[in-house]
């Protein structure tokens, strides 16, 4: 079974640990401007320390203004049983996060010619529904392809061992299966579809997904630390994951399974997000016309791969990661140029109401309820409703 990606069902835990006071560490750099949001940074700074020992934030967070990083910061510990302080190059597994990367991947193919958004996939799959005929390569990145989830049927492989996987899924799945709703017609938040774009970028470039991912993205734009994470290796830097318990306290997870590939597979820092966002969205990996297509919603507010939003008043580029033992949001509100990434090695903790109690603070919103354990909704946080 794979790892859960976006409230999935995961192996139970081992270890109990119990939490001690955590404090922030790491290094830490701020230029605040003398008006504006940059003159609230201060006022981050103190809600995160408040945070970090009151409600037990562990993690990195970053604030950058256009490619300028001005706040970095690391909270509590990369391991717990050794008491490692957390620092800001330290490696986060960023789940659901990986989509938007797979699907600049994609991207760079169509500005290469070599995929199309509007070619339909059977023919770029090991087997196909005949009901899956009419699904292209922009329903799938759009969560608008009305697929059934198979993900769930996917045993946990290594990431050179996906395709024959799904090979083997596929093979199983009823010739005559219906789709969910017409190809196109709506929008449901789905990882097979991110699987299925894994393995059409190996058929069309002739390599492996993570390949394409280092050669395509992570090398031209010096991402040294983004790699797939595979759970078996010994790895620089990486964090180990934890859930809380109520009850319990923090508890080790289970790293059993491999990771989730195109879907939710990779580990990062928050400075190599940071280095790909504003890659992407300023064109430095493909055409800028296909950057303002991939900001624009489809159904719903799911793009390719982005989630536009509105928070705080103001156009909001997004995306949300959870998988076993880790939390992660990149958040970027273009008009105010301002991009903030939350990496946490807690699962059960918000990564993106974290994201928003930062920009409340930025934003300098009075009133916003923010209060760490506070029985406040999602969208008051984010400043959507008061």
């Amino acid at each position: 079974m794979h790892p859960r990606l976006h409230g999935r069902h995961r192996r139970g835990v081992l270890l109990l640990l119990v939490w001690a006071a955590i404090s922030g560490i790491g290094a830490c750099t701020t230029k605040d401007a003398a008006t504006g949001t940059w003159a609230n940074v201060d006022n981050v700074r103190t809600y995160m320390s408040t945070s970090a020992q009151d409600g037990g934030f562990s993690g990195v967070l970053l604030i950058g203004r256009g490619d300028e990083v001005v706040f970095e910061q690391a909270y509590g510990f990369a391991d717990l049983d050794l008491r490692v302080p957390m620092k800001p190059n330290h490696r986060f597994r960023i789940g659901s996060l990986t989509k938007p990367i797979t699907a600049s991947a994609v991207l760079v193919a169509v500005d290469r010619g070599l995929l199309g958004l509007d070619q339909h996939v059977c023919g770029l799959l090991p087997s196909c529904p005949r009901n899956w005929e009419a699904v292209t390569v922009r329903h799938l990145l759009s969560h608008s392809s009305g697929i059934a989830d198979h993900f769930g049927d996917l045993k946990a492989v290594p990431v050179g061992a996906t395709v024959d996987e799904l090979r083997r899924v596929l093979s199983t799945v009823p010739s005559d299966e219906p789709l969910r709703f017409a190809a196109g017609s709506a929008y449901a938040y789905n990882n097979f579809n991110y699987v299925l774009l894994g393995a059409i970028l190996e058929k069309v470039v002739g390599t492996p997904w993570d390949t394409i991912v280092q050669r395509w993205i992570a090398a031209p734009l010096g991402l040294t630390a983004t790699a797939y994470d595979d759970v078996y290796a010994v790895m620089d830097d990486r964090v180990r994951g934890y859930e809380r318990s109520d009850t319990l306290g923090l508890r080790n997870i289970d790293y059993d399974d491999h990771a989730a590939y195109a879907a939710g597979g990779l580990l990062s820092t928050t400075g190599d997000l940071f280095r790909w966002s504003q890659a992407m969205l300023n064109g430095r990996l493909f055409n800028t016309r296909l950057v303002a297509e991939s900001l624009q919603p489809i159904h719903g507010d799911y793009g390719y791969g982005w989630q536009i939003r509105e928070f705080f008043g103001r156009t909001i580029y997004n995306h949300t990661g959870g998988i076993d033992g880790f939390a992660s949001h990149l958040a970027h509100y273009p008009a105010d140029s301002l991009t903030i990434v939350v990496l946490t090695n807690v699962e059960n903790d918000s990564a993106m109401l974290t994201a928003c109690d930062v920009a409340a603070r930025l934003f300098a919103r009075p009133g916003i309820p923010s209060e760490t354990g506070s029985d406040v909704s999602a969208r008051q946080r984010c400043g959507l409703e008061r």
